[in-house]
């Protein structure tokens, strides 16, 4: 395996191969899920990529971290606050969302699974976007380490009151607040920070990550976030790779005509892998009973 290249090469050529990438819109989709994951672990709720995707289409509730328990935050409200930060002009980078909105109405899903979440970070969220999304001095990681950790200082929720339990057997415990950091919140918006900084010329959605608490100097972040995030670049350049084998591969005859449905759900199939009958009617404005003929040529086409 080759060795990675400098964690901002990485993200540079990954930045620039996305643009006329004949996979791009495939590669925003699974790129969307996998930060969803990276965000639900900085918030304390790690869950793995795949059962956000059973969850984005259909198949299951949104998924929780501890079954039974109440998790500190809902994975949907995550999602919902996700995706609102994604709103760049890009008319592909949109197209590729509204798909996914029209699988997943995160809105209604944060407001059933995770209205309390809604409420508590709503304000913050509208501020921090705002601030990251305005002008830099520099197109560098160090200003956005500056912005992130000023936007934290003003920003930052503090805990609840902790309270006080008497024990079975007569003891009393102090049990710790619960904590509403916004660390979470930001790196939903870090993609929209490094875009807006000129540290990349578009949003990439899987440019997520921040440490879970942001200490240290903002050099020392800086420096942190650079490497994480060319590590996740360097996976991005591989898993594009990998995705422009498979569109090149994609039969140019189908033995369909051009009106045919087919070669759209054949790709989007490789956006969201094991799409269900009723997902694929709303997708591509079909009947069922279309949609479920489609489905069975998809298959027969992928043998």
């Amino acid at each position: 395996m080759p060795r990675p290249a400098p964690p901002l090469l990485s993200i540079g050529r990954l930045d620039g191969r996305l643009f006329g990438s004949p996979a791009r819109d495939i590669w925003l989709a699974r790129a969307r899920v996998k930060a969803a994951a990276t965000v639900a672990g900085i918030a304390g709720v790690p869950v793995d990529p795949d059962s956000i995707l059973d969850w984005i289409c259909g198949r299951t509730p949104p998924p929780r971290h501890s079954e039974g328990l109440n998790d500190p935050l809902s994975v949907a409200a995550i999602m919902h606050f996700l995706l609102l930060g994604e709103d760049g002009p890009d008319s592909l980078a949109r197209a590729s969302l509204n798909t996914l909105r029209t699988l997943l109405d995160d809105r209604t899903q944060a407001e059933m699974w995770g209205r309390d979440d809604l409420v508590r970070f709503g304000r913050a969220f509208r501020e921090a976007r705002a601030r990251l999304g305005a002008p830099y001095p520099s197109p560098t990681l160090l200003a956005v380490a500056e912005r992130l950790q000023a936007i934290h200082r003003e920003l930052e929720i503090n805990p609840t009151e902790g309270r006080r339990v008497t024990t079975i057997d007569g003891r009393l415990l102090n049990v710790d607040p619960r904590s509403f950091g916004i660390v979470w919140l930001l790196a939903c918006m870090l993609p929209k920070a490094l875009a807006a900084a000129g540290v990349t010329i578009q949003q990439i959605p899987s440019l997520v990550w921040l440490p879970k608490f942001l200490t240290g100097s903002a050099a020392e972040l800086a420096g942190e976030i650079e490497t994480a995030l060319g590590r996740t670049a360097w996976s991005g350049l591989a898993e594009l790779d990998k995705l422009e084998r498979a569109v090149a591969a994609l039969s140019s005859d189908l033995g369909v005509t051009r009106r045919s449905k087919l070669p759209t759900l054949i790709r989007l199939e490789l956006a969201y892998p094991g799409l269900r009958v009723p997902a694929i009617a709303r997708l591509l404005d079909i009947s069922p009973q279309g949609a479920a003929k489609l489905a069975a040529q998809a298959k027969l086409a992928a043998a």
